[in-house]
């Protein structure tokens, strides 16, 4: 996709004057949510960027003769040194919060530390950092204290580097706002913590983004720390009942604070709820959970003594990302990353295996490929997947239960698919228009599992439509589990290839009419 076409426009209004054409910026994180939103306004702003992303296997999915791709991992320094060299500015825009909660905060701290020493070598101009809001007190959540730590590890270098710190971010596809969206739409009543008294200063992505640009633009060379936010400070309470107010559903809550236990498991068991019926993984839901203990508002406006615009509050910042959902123009989606234990997988086509499990279906459709082709991209999300709704809802069930994506992640777009996009707890591998859909699987089970939609045209303007599912299966329980699901397959199958069948003859049917 050409960023010159995603009509954001953030930074119009930024008073700062732009580094000369083709000022070489990298972008880290670049299939970050975040990352994704930055990088069209700084290509509008006619610098060269180069976006680097941890593994070839996560495509991306922007395009433009100002955009390279680089591909390495933050831990190793031979794949950073050509990454950094050349560039003039670096957003560091890394975290772990996917990982294991042991893990993420010292694979955050090493990633900083290898990322800034191979900087002070490749002589960088600045370095601008993105992380979180909170007082540094012994309340300070570990997804908290991470983040500062990161901040701390940066600035310890000779590099100028400036720390913006933020609450929590909303835009459409962001996190927070997902998260805070399934709260009030699956929910009349919800169970009230103490924590959610706590006060946030939360801020639209529209002027996060703002202030990223406009630091990289202003001339100075000094490391400084910045607080930003929104317009107003809330409590996470009123966040929620405010949210519903805007969508028209009134939220109850009823108190939960006399159940004797502690708060790290009082958040755990709240985080398992909320996964239920939220696409938010439950480690990013823990943390962010356990963020709540900690009032996260600006203690100093000093940012806008340099960038003085006005920032948008809660309530239009909800409001606009509800009016983009509608008009389907939501360009990034916090889903785009796969899940931290599936980044590494290779493609179908890589795999070599003898344990392959493969089962076919055909059918002939007397439909044109190009409009075969746009039923089967309908499927997933609001659209259902045609055929035994009710068993891939419990399919879906379970594997929330188990702590994986199950259905509620839906699409990123109702009509339109890209390579990379989650459609519920599929990913899409490849898209070969008229062609081809392969769809790989994200669901916890014992393998690897794969959806492909191949299309062939016949001399009859029909399409041969053929349906394939990929298993590879670890030993025993995966081949157990191959043979209870090959029970539904049959079923399943089948019957979306009647329906795209039905769906043809129907319209013909009506075409004949019509003329």
């Amino acid at each position: 996709m050409d960023p010159a076409k995603i009509h954001y426009n953030y930074c119009e209004v930024l008073t700062t004057t732009p580094w000369p054409p083709n000022t070489r910026v990298l972008v880290t994180g670049a299939n970050g949510y975040v990352a994704q939103r930055l990088i069209p306004e700084l290509i509008r702003r006619e610098y060269w960027v180069r976006c680097m992303v941890r593994t070839r296997h996560t495509p991306f999915f922007l395009k433009h003769p100002r955009i390279e791709v680089v591909y390495a991992d933050c831990l190793i320094k031979e794949q950073l040194q050509p990454v950094l060299n050349g560039i003039e500015f670096a957003y560091y825009l890394i975290h772990c919060m996917r990982a294991k909660n042991s893990d993420f905060s010292d694979l955050d701290r090493k990633a900083a530390q290898c990322f800034m020493e191979v900087a002070e070598e490749a002589d960088i101009k600045k370095v601008i950092y993105l992380g979180g809001l909170g007082e540094t007190n012994v309340r300070l959540s570990r997804h908290l204290q991470s983040r500062m730590e990161v901040g701390e590890v940066l600035s310890q270098s000779s590099i100028p580097v400036v720390r913006l710190h933020a609450a929590i971010i909303i835009g459409t596809g962001s996190t927070s706002y997902e998260l805070l969206k399934s709260l009030v739409m699956h929910n009349r009543w919800i169970p009230f913590m103490v924590e959610f008294n706590s006060l946030c200063q939360s801020i639209a992505i529209r002027d996060v983004i703002k202030y990223l640009v406009g630091i990289m633009e202003v001339r100075s060379s000094e490391s400084r720390m910045y607080h930003i936010g929104g317009k107003e400070v809330q409590s996470y309470k009123d966040m929620i009942l405010g949210f519903g107010r805007i969508v028209d559903r009134k939220i109850r809550f009823f108190d939960v604070f006399w159940i004797p236990l502690p708060i790290k498991v009082s958040c755990r068991i709240y985080a398992f709820w909320l996964h239920l019926f939220t696409s938010v993984p439950i480690n990013t839901i823990s943390l962010l959970l356990d963020s709540l203990k900690t009032d996260v508002v600006c203690l100093n406006d000093d940012i806008k003594n340099i960038l003085p615009f006005e920032p948008i509050g809660f309530d239009t910042a909800i409001k606009r990302a509800l009016e983009r959902e509608k008009k389907s123009q939501v360009f990034s989606h916090w889903t785009g990353v796969p899940p931290h234990t599936m980044r590494d997988l290779l493609p179908l086509c890589e795999y070599e295996s003898a344990n392959f499990k493969v089962e076919e279906y055909s059918i002939e459709i007397p439909m044109s490929s190009k409009n075969v082709f746009q039923l089967i991209t309908q499927v997933g999300g609001m659209h259902g997947w045609l055929q035994g709704n009710f068993l891939w809802r419990i399919r879906g069930l379970v594997d929330r239960l188990f702590g994986g994506v199950g259905l509620q992640r839906g699409r990123r777009d109702p009509d339109c698919l890209r390579v990379g996009d989650s459609l519920d707890f599929w990913r899409v591998e490849k898209l070969d228009l008229d062609k081809e859909l392969l769809l790989r699987g994200e669901l916890i089970s014992p393998g690897l599992s794969w959806l492909q939609f191949l299309l062939a045209s016949r001399s009859n303007q029909s399409t041969q439509l053929t349906l394939k599912a990929h298993f590879i299966p670890k030993p025993f329980f995966g081949q157990i589990y191959w043979f209870l699901m090959s029970k539904f397959h049959t079923y399943i199958f089948k019957g979306m290839l009647s329906h795209f069948y039905r769906k043809a003859t129907d319209s013909r049917a009506h075409r004949t009419h019509a003329a």
